[in-house]
């Protein structure tokens, strides 16, 4: 929940829409097409290769500065926020895709990952490459993108979607010190490991654990008079706070057993014990946490985006934690909701 580095991920140019339900993973690539042809939308589960297909569409839309595309599927109530903490609203993105100053040469798609969000919403996670400028900048390469798409009848509709370069990560010096991250290597939570920052222009927790909620004094989220917002900013908090004290059962109260958690340096580790392993094995001091800035939006039954930020008072290692901005999808289990994923994105 809490990495953080400072490189610019502003990813709105490539807001993906898609005419398909959650498909299994694959592993394709998809290179750089220009196929126009019309998606049928079905509601029976396709694959991840339509997924990928439809999403190649958008990332062809967002080179030909096509914003017109992202009219006819971007969902009414489209979440837009950046590494900055704006939240763009799907008229402002049209007109930035619009007038984008990009020069892409060639891009392409792989390694997708579907997470299911009940019946009507999916998380599409992947990596990009890209070629080319942005006000003449080269653009970042690759990238961990997400987009969430949202049932709308029979066809798929996007309604959030976000980017983070990808930051290669040294192997830890001690092997006692090993995050264990579903066979990957990634810094703790909460670090600034990025002293260059990449700053080129990318194209595009509900659990009442009782040590959860006992950690040095950290009071809930101030209220937004928005009952949802303030919903789902008290879960966050008890999930930041059973992270800050390593508690496992918080952590797995607060998050589905489908979690897949995309940290600010694109790495991605997926299922909950996975991820509850890797946030458990950190090796941070952290004495307080808070989240703030929080707004959420329903986007389907019992779905709902809450974007925020995020901060912790500590280290991990050697290394100061620094604040960040966060989505996270939630679904609604009976009363309780859980996080079924989280991605995160350093301030810039």
């Amino acid at each position: 929940m809490k990495t953080m580095l400072k490189f610019a991920v502003l990813a709105i140019a490539a807001v993906s829409l898609a005419s398909c339900a959650p498909p299994a993973n694959t592993n394709t690539t998809y290179a750089n097409t220009n196929s126009n042809t019309n998606a049928a939308p079905k509601a029976a589960a396709p694959t991840a290769d339509t997924l990928m297909s439809l999403d190649t569409k958008a990332f062809e839309a967002w080179k030909n500065r096509d914003g017109k595309f992202f009219e006819g599927y971007l969902a009414e109530n489209f979440v837009g926020f950046n590494n900055k903490g704006e939240r763009p609203t799907r008229a402002e993105v049209v007109k930035m895709i619009s007038e984008d100053k990009c020069d892409v040469k060639n891009y392409s798609l792989s390694e997708p990952h579907v997470t299911p969000a009940g019946p009507d919403v999916a998380v599409l996670t992947y990596k990009a490459t890209a070629e080319g400028t942005c006000d003449g900048k080269p653009l970042p390469s690759p990238i961990t993108a997400a987009t969430v798409f949202v049932r709308s009848g029979d066809t798929w509709k996007g309604a959030y979607h976000n980017e983070v370069t990808v930051i290669a990560q040294p192997a830890p010096a001690s092997t006692d010190k090993k995050i264990a991250n579903a066979g990957t290597d990634t810094p703790p939570k909460g670090i600034d490991t990025s002293p260059g920052a990449n700053t080129g222009k990318t194209p595009m927790p509900a659990a009442n654990s009782a040590a959860a909620t006992n950690s040095n004094g950290n009071s809930a989220a101030i209220g937004s008079g928005d009952a949802l917002t303030d919903a789902l900013m008290a879960v966050e908090k008890k999930g930041w706070e059973a992270w800050m004290q390593k508690n496992a059962a918080g952590l797995q109260e607060t998050t589905g057993k489908d979690l897949t958690f995309v940290d600010a340096t694109g790495t991605v580790t997926k299922g909950q014990a996975d991820v509850i392993k890797m946030w458990t094995n950190e090796d941070c001091k952290v004495s307080k946490v808070d989240v703030s800035d929080g707004k959420a939006t329903m986007i389907a039954n019992n779905v709902a985006i809450l974007t925020y930020k995020g901060t912790a008072v500590g280290t991990c290692g050697t290394m100061k934690l620094e604040p960040l901005w966060a989505t996270t999808v939630a679904v609604k289990e009976g009363d309780v909701w859980k996080a079924v994923y989280i991605l995160e994105t350093s301030k810039g």
